[in-house]
């Protein structure tokens, strides 16, 4: 569980901070008040899945674009866990 920004009381589960984004609020468990992610840190988090994304079609073969796509997923979501915070909405 993540501390919400209102309470600091653990309020949003993991699932529900993988699915946060700036314009998808999540609920407190604990208080009950709305929390969101902000825009600029979300979307420098998005970059390297993108990246990858607009970069596979030019790789060489299949297996190398799969895996390409699947480290820069890996990595936007190593950011957004670690990097974005949870802000009061």
């Amino acid at each position: 569980m993540y501390p919400c920004p209102h309470c600091n009381q653990p309020g949003i589960s993991f699932r529900r901070r993988a699915c946060l984004g700036p314009a998808i609020p999540a609920t407190c468990r604990a208080c009950g008040k709305k929390v969101s992610v902000p825009w600029g840190r979300s979307f420098l988090a998005t970059l390297p899945f993108l990246v990858a994304v607009l970069a596979a079609p030019f790789l060489s073969s299949l297996i190398v674009q799969v895996i390409v796509v699947v480290v820069g997923g890996i990595i936007m979501f190593g950011l957004y866990l670690g990097w974005v915070p949870l802000v009061k909405a």
